[in-house]
């Protein structure tokens, strides 16, 4: 069965973020500048949207207020696609639409990773 991933951004240019498993993720904090994701009990964090991603064509908005709960949505998506599709694991990822607009979207690993 395929895994899904979340692609934690980067803040510095030459940094190619983390990923995270989805289902690790027990605790997710968010705000108007970031969304981070962390285990109940564990001090290390990974921040999952940021506005000032490195890699963004310009200055980005502020996030929603309640995009840390369309990630959850996105993953529970995201999982039924895995359990329907195959063997590929999945890839959520935070990023603007052609609107400027915030959203988490889910890729095929051979999508994200070309290497």
């Amino acid at each position: 069965m395929s895994d899904v991933w979340v692609l934690g951004t980067h803040l510095q240019e030459g940094n190619s973020g983390s990923l995270v498993r989805a289902d690790a993720i027990t605790h997710l904090q968010a705000s108007t500048e970031k969304v981070t994701a962390s285990r109940i009990g564990s001090e290390d964090s990974v921040v999952l949207a940021h506005k000032d991603s490195e890699g963004l064509c310009g200055p980005a908005p502020v996030l929603p207020e309640d995009f840390h709960l369309a990630l959850l949505v996105v993953i529970n998506e995201a999982r039924r696609q895995a359990r329907a599709g195959g063997d590929e694991d999945l890839v959520v990822l935070a990023d603007l639409d052609d609107n400027k607009k915030w959203d988490w979207s889910v890729f095929p690993l051979s999508e994200v990773y070309t290497g």
